[in-house]
């Protein structure tokens, strides 16, 4: 009974002290001067905030030094070791106790000298990443400037970090101190910076080892980015992993360094391999200003065979556009850029006086990496057959060709979801012969390019799109080889593919404009949009071009408005613009959702 008393009585007497403290935490209050940087006040209520205000009079002086301790710490974030310090407590009439702080700063300490001693000379060049050479030069660059507490643990940990992603896993860091030496007589402290570090041997890549299963091991050599022997970079390993998971051939696939598994300064790195399903399949809705409501399907079967030969099918239907294609890849290299495709295909379109069936054969070539540089080259051999009528009252035609061609392409950005710089080129020269098994003799050119930059809260977006024809008949060019303008990545302020050269028809005893299409294409569009919130851009465009009978005739405008909303989806973007041609003045909404490039 006793023991229940005393127990109950000690959680009496902790229910009340905590309630004093609680209380005391609550009513102190602080009234700083001397200080006007805000940010050097928000460190020191900080640093304050869980003081509690003392119970008595007994304990109030040591509670003033704790203050002043807390504020000298505080100060010294910002180099000012100097400062001085002094603490009253003041009770106006009528109003509760506070604590009022005087703060006289000083001056800021400097770094008077650094001392350094470092392997870094010792490190051959070729292995030197420049990365380490930076901090070094950065921290020798201390010396003279007023101590920054923030960078030097920075830089600190930078320093330890690199040499991890670089492959120096011998680095050792035996003494890093910050001596701040007082003043005397009224001078202001000096500061020293003392380091020795030192990187030992740079690592190098060893064999790839594989943990699970080799299925696809071949594949996974070919998108390599490093040779056994090659200097070790993180870099280079999550690369790899990023390159196996492009290739579609895997469902999961990892590589990571095992350091504790080195063997004569190389580091092995293991691969875990899980390849897909022997056959996938993709469905997809959705809608935009150009096509309306579409549905797709994808399916795939990645492995057909052990070499990496892969099948693909997909089926696209809307309203004014409907096609199917089938395709077949065989990698010659590095399946992302080196590969052959034989592709076959039908597509149906029914939209702005274009009525046309078209069957298609294609052999592709890609060269990625065999083709130097950041451009990729695609030689083709196409064969169409197109079943045709473009205009209100034109017959039904049908052409063959039979298309050599090339394409040269850059793609280059930072950034998937939303992409933050980048820029796309494109240049397509193809042709054809009555000479070789084509109804008519054919050349065309097509250059298209967009360009997307940030600059803090600025985006800027540009693009054009240039294109020729040249052709012994152009009444049997088909109307998908011929020059359209107008949509959303085209001209703003009208509808896909509304903005062509065209002729007056009679119809039904009226002149109507028929829409047959253009010899010549030139386009060009400006964006500028600027941040106003964290999750939404406010946009200005304007819009130029026509695919017309002479290049940069009869130049039609669209110009408006938009609004760019960064959803958890990717970047959606809403256009109202105002579109301004020959033939019409008109307005139009438009919606794109992706990133853009």
């Amino acid at each position: 009974m006793l023991r229940a008393i005393y127990i109950i009585g000690l959680m009496f007497v902790f229910a009340v002290s905590l309630t004093i403290t609680t209380s005391a935490l609550a009513q102190q209050r602080f009234d700083i001067e001397g200080v006007d940087d805000g940010a050097i006040e928000d460190n020191i209520r900080l640093h304050l905030k869980d003081t509690a205000t003392p119970t008595s009079a007994f304990n109030k002086d040591k509670y003033i030094e704790t203050l002043q301790g807390k504020v000298a710490i505080a100060l010294q974030a910002f180099a000012y070791y100097d400062a001085v310090v002094e603490i009253e407590e003041r009770t106006p009439p009528g109003e509760s106790p506070y604590w009022h702080i005087l703060i006289a700063l000083g001056q800021q300490t400097t770094v008077d000298k650094v001392v350094l001693l470092h392997d870094v000379e010792q490190v051959p060049l070729k292995a030197r990443p420049k990365e380490l050479t930076a901090i070094i030069q950065e921290v020798r660059a201390w010396e003279g400037k007023i101590l920054d507490h923030g960078s030097y643990e920075s830089l600190k940990a930078k320093l330890r970090a690199y040499s991890v992603l670089y492959g120096f896993f011998d680095f050792s860091f035996p003494l890093h101190k910050l001596i701040v030496t007082p003043g005397k007589q009224g001078e202001t402290s000096s500061a020293t910076v003392h380091w020795i570090f030192y990187f030992g041997q740079r690592y190098t890549f060893g064999d790839l080892i594989y943990l699970e299963q080799n299925v696809g091991s071949e594949l996974v050599e070919r998108v390599k980015p490093f040779n056994t022997g090659d200097f070790f970079s993180q870099a280079k390993v999550s690369e790899l992993s990023m390159a196996m998971q492009s290739t579609g051939y895997f469902q999961n696939a990892i590589a990571r360094a095992n350091a504790e598994r080195t063997v004569d300064f190389q580091v092995p790195i293991e691969v875990i391999l899980a390849t897909r399903p022997r056959d996938n399949y993709e469905f997809g809705i959705g809608v935009s200003t150009d096509t309306g409501p579409r549905f797709t399907l994808d399916w795939s079967r990645p492995w057909v065979n052990l070499d990496g030969h892969s099948m693909n099918a997909s089926l696209l239907l809307s309203e004014p556009r409907k096609s199917l294609e089938v395709g077949y890849r065989i990698p010659t290299g590095n399946p992302l850029k080196d590969f052959i495709d034989i592709q076959l295909g039908f597509q149906q379109i029914d939209e702005n006086q274009t009525a046309s069936d078209r069957f298609s054969i294609a052999v592709q070539r890609q060269y990625g990496e065999r083709f130097k540089g950041e451009w990729d080259l695609i030689a083709f051999l196409r064969y169409t057959q197109e079943n045709f009528r473009q205009g209100l009252n034109e017959e039904r035609q049908t052409t063959r060709l039979f298309l050599p061609g090339v394409t040269f392409s850059r793609l280059r950005k930072k950034g998937d979801l939303f992409v933050e710089w980048g820029d796309r080129q494109q240049i397509t020269l193809s042709g054809a012969s009555q000479s070789l098994l084509s109804d008519i003799d054919f050349a065309k050119l097509l250059i298209r390019t967009k360009w997307i930059r940030e600059f803090d809260k600025h985006r800027l977006i540009m693009r054009a799109d240039v294109g020729a024809i040249s052709t012994s008949d152009f009444e049997q060019v088909p109307s998908s080889e011929r020059f359209f303008a107008g949509g959303d990545q085209s001209i703003r302020g009208f509808g896909l593919n509304e903005v062509s050269d065209f002729r007056f028809e009679e119809v039904d005893g009226e002149q109507k404009p028929e829409l047959i299409g253009g010899r010549y294409l030139s386009v060009g569009s400006v964006e500028y949009a600027y941040l106003v919130h964290a999750k939404w851009r406010a946009a200005v465009f304007a819009d130029a071009g026509n695919a017309s009978g002479e290049f940069a005739e009869d130049i039609a405008w669209g110009a408006g408005l938009g609004a760019h909303y960064l959803s958890p989806i990717g970047n959606i973007r809403v256009y109202v613009a105002r579109g301004s041609s020959k033939l019409e003045k008109r307005w139009g909404i438009h919606l794109i959702i992706g990133p853009g490039v």
